[in-house]
């Protein structure tokens, strides 16, 4: 009934909750945090972290082949620390 006269708000929905908690009709369970769901959660999580750190990784060796000296810029020094699949950067380009 509160809904109706003020709208929704984050305000109005805890109070509505916690008045159903106190009056014992509150149908809600916690989650547990085990499960099928909680698994994939947590793969999902652990994925991106490991792309982040990954992209982060090469990044820096970017960084640092393009700021070496250029006789220690060539192609194979730059091949050596860089990712299979990965070009060197160069001034060029």
């Amino acid at each position: 009934m509160l809904r109706r006269k003020a709208g929704k708000t984050d305000a109005v929905d805890a109070e509505a909750a916690a008045r159903a908690v106190i009056a014992g009709r509150s149908l809600a369970t916690p989650k547990t945090g085990i499960g099928a769901a909680e698994e994939l959660r947590q793969m999902r999580l652990v994925k991106s972290s490991a792309v982040k750190a990954r992209t982060t990784a090469i990044n820096q060796l970017k960084g640092l082949v393009v700021g070496a000296e250029p006789s220690l810029r060539d192609h194979s020094t730059a091949a050596a620390v860089l990712p299979e699949g990965h070009q060197p950067f160069t001034m060029e380009r």
